[in-house]
């Protein structure tokens, strides 16, 4: 009896939920989002494909026995296998049509060192592809078969995208399968950066359900518009569970282009080194919020450089562009081509500054400054007066002038703002205004006599010959 009435209480309660008066018109409306799911799916799934690529590579064939071999007797060692043994992966992805002549964008890490790449379209035929490009900072390929009269996506816009409103995705999760698979969500959020996925992120953030297989396929909004590129999940399980993660189309468009033209793609370069800017470093900037990206150092010979960026450097703005965040700069600067001239307003001594920038092409040794995020706690560090030896024992450039870190407290705000021994603090100070050069233990130390309990300090650290960061710690009680 008391079974039953476990499975009956639920049921009570789902029917005093449910509205007495649903209303023909009521149901009308359903129908309509129901039938407005249907018409994109139909529109959309013919122009997202499944694609698989075989891996070859090498695997030591004793490897498997070397824990087994002394439980053998010797007669039978001369006929384990030796050598390597080729083995073979297949990989499994989506991909998007946006061209009837067959280019496909998929993800990079779905053909990367692929082999043998085939393209199985809506109507089951397969074809051969072949890579026109791939970008592996953003994780976007071109790839391209030899096919006419193919049904292109209808291309959206990323930038006008908004939390909260309804997607699908169209993919191919865990086998072929199961290709053409539509799943509905929203956007959860935008802007996801410092996910460690890839060195340029600006991720469109669902719920609608991603999982192993869906990379490369299409995110579109209820016009049957690509706005995005699916191409992870964040999840414990390995399966979906409720956050997946897109390449905004527009983005994606820019790489696109690159590679169709040329196979490889060119960014643009501005040459600052940036950090967050979080409460504290806000207050002694002057600033009421903490946004924008905090100029570090500027790079010798730089696009920054030559504009008169200067260190200490708040970038808010970016042509047009808020900055939100430190992780929104590398994004925004790498989606413009070199040689074109931008604007950027950077907050410097409490004033907005609007400065023209000629880009420059990012060199090939150089990646995304990504951001440095601090955190807070108690403040605890040594130092010695920097020696011409412990310089070069630290790696650091003997010309350089300041005092060595040679201990941090772990439970220490400076250590969880990442000061480590081995670091060069050059500066100090009350606040930007006022940072002055320290060049020995003894005046480090006295400086640091002359600051009271909850006052705010200011470093200027270099982490190495080409990296500075500021670092604003609170003096404990």
């Amino acid at each position: 009896m008391k079974k039953q009435m476990l499975l009956v209480t639920p049921l009570i309660l789902i029917a005093l939920l449910l509205p007495t008066n649903l209303s023909a018109s009521d149901i009308g409306v359903a129908k309509a989002l129901s039938n407005a799911y249907a018409d994109i799916a139909e529109q959309v799934s013919p122009s997202v494909v499944t694609i698989t690529s075989e891996h070859v590579y090498k695997h030591p064939a004793m490897d498997q026995y070397k824990n087994f071999q002394d439980m053998l007797p010797k007669q039978f060692w001369p006929f384990l296998p030796e050598g390597d043994r080729e083995m073979k992966s297949t990989s499994l992805g989506s991909g998007i049509i946006i061209s009837e002549d067959g280019y496909i964008l998929t993800n990079n890490h779905v053909v990367e060192k692929g082999e043998n790449i085939k393209v199985q379209i809506s109507d089951n035929k397969e074809y051969d592809a072949e890579i026109i490009g791939a970008d592996q900072p953003t994780d976007v390929a071109l790839i391209k078969i030899d096919a006419k009269g193919l049904r292109p996506i209808k291309m959206g816009d990323s930038d006008k995208i908004r939390v909260g409103e309804w997607v699908l995705a169209v993919g191919s999760p865990f086998s072929g399968s199961l290709s053409q698979t539509v799943t509905q969500g929203i956007i959860s959020a935008t802007g996801r950066s410092a996910v460690g996925l890839n060195d340029y992120e600006n991720f469109i953030q669902t719920d609608a359900a991603i999982n192993p297989g869906n990379s490369g396929g299409a995110l579109v909004n209820l016009d049957g518009e690509l706005i995005g590129m699916n191409s992870a999940i964040a999840s414990r399980s390995g399966g979906y569970q409720g956050i997946g993660f897109a390449i905004p189309i527009n983005l994606v468009n820019r790489i696109m282009e690159d590679l169709r033209a040329t196979g490889r793609v060119t960014r643009a370069w501005l040459g600052v080194y940036i950090q967050a800017v979080d409460a504290t470093m806000a207050k002694n900037l002057g600033m009421d919020i903490a946004k924008g990206a905090l100029v570090q150092d500027v790079a010798s010979g730089s696009p920054a450089e030559d504009a008169g960026i200067k260190q200490l450097d708040v970038i808010i703005e970016f042509d047009g562009h808020e900055v939100e965040n430190s992780g929104k700069l590398p994004i925004l600067v790498s989606t413009q081509r070199p040689n074109e001239k931008k604007k950027l307003k950077v907050l410097r001594d409490g004033k907005i500054k609007t400065i023209t920038v000629k880009l420059g092409e990012l060199p090939e040794e150089v990646t995304a400054a990504g951001p440095f995020e601090p955190e807070k706690s108690d403040i605890g560090l040594t130092v010695e007066t920097a020696t011409q030896e412990r310089l070069r024992f630290y790696n650091l450039s003997q010309v350089d002038e300041g005092v060595l870190v040679t201990a941090v407290d772990r439970d220490s705000e400076a250590f969880k703002k990442n000061i480590r021994a081995g670091q060069l603090i050059q500066k100090m100070g009350p606040n930007v205004r006022n940072l002055s050069k320290v060049s020995t233990r003894e005046a480090f130390e006295k400086n640091l006599r002359n600051y009271q309990p909850g006052d705010t300090i200011l470093l200027l650290v270099r982490r190495d010959n080409s990296n500075t960061f500021f670092v604003a710690l609170n003096v404990p009680d």
